[in-house]
């Protein structure tokens, strides 16, 4: 039950305690960082069904707290093809070879954070039905595949709406719904089993607090900053990406 060794539940809860804080501050990032040290330690399937798992409790932390913050209108062009096509890949990511894909999609990400960076007034993403949900196919097709989703999330709802709780609430919404569909999925096709549990509980509990501390933070960081910080971070995730895949 409560199998894995030392460096597997120090990697687990230091890992999922930083990047808790990470994904509260800014929104999205959990899974980018977790699956930077996750594969060291642990098998690559077991390692993503962790980062879908470790942080449900935290958004729906951030659900609760700030439900009435929540930009549904916004949301809804995004969600519904995100978990459409996100729950659909989730049950074939197991069976196909996505390293071409993934290497593209570091590309991807880097030019897209590097323009909105560099020309933040000229190259935003206008918000529309139509938008939201090429954006939320983006997004439903990298966490199906790779389970992480967060970058398309952050780069069309910050600009969207703009405001730094709703923006935090809503983009928790998104995770929370997406994780009701592949969360089952994903602890029921074999990446973990009963031993797993102690692991399960331990990233639960790091990433709770780590959330709440996060959440302190986020509400100090000014909203120029807090776009700074986010499109930095979709390009160091696409730059991540790329190193990862670059054979």
């Amino acid at each position: 039950m409560f199998a894995g060794s030392l460096v597997q539940y120090l990697t687990l809860i230091i890992v999922s305690l930083f990047g808790a804080m990470i994904q509260a501050t800014i929104g999205f990032g959990f899974p980018v960082f977790g699956m930077i040290f996750f594969p060291m330690v642990f098998p690559f399937d077991t390692a993503v069904t962790l980062c879908q798992w470790a942080g449900t409790l935290g958004v729906a932390y951030f659900f609760v707290k700030y439900f009435d913050k929540i930009r549904w209108k916004t949301l809804l062009p995004f969600i519904i093809p995100a978990l459409a096509i996100g729950g659909t890949l989730t049950w074939y990511s197991s069976q196909v070879s996505v390293q071409h894909l993934k290497l593209a999609l570091g590309f991807v990400l880097l030019g897209i954070a590097a323009t909105l960076l560099l020309f933040p007034d000229k190259a935003r993403l206008k918000p529309s039905p139509y938008t939201g949900g090429a954006m939320g196919a983006l997004s439903g097709v990298l966490n199906g595949l790779f389970a992480i989703g967060g970058p398309p999330v952050a780069l069309y709802l910050l600009p969207a709406i703009g405001e730094k709780i709703a923006y935090i609430a809503t983009v928790n919404t998104y995770f929370l719904a997406f994780k009701a569909v592949s969360l089952p999925i994903r602890l029921t096709n074999g990446s973990v089993d009963a031993s797993h549990i102690g692991l399960l509980i331990a990233s639960l509990v790091s990433m709770t607090i780590g959330s709440v501390i996060g959440d302190n933070i986020m509400r100090l960081v000014p909203k120029r900053l807090l776009e700074i910080l986010v499109y930095s971070f979709v390009a160091l995730s696409g730059l991540i990406i790329i190193i990862q895949e670059w054979r």
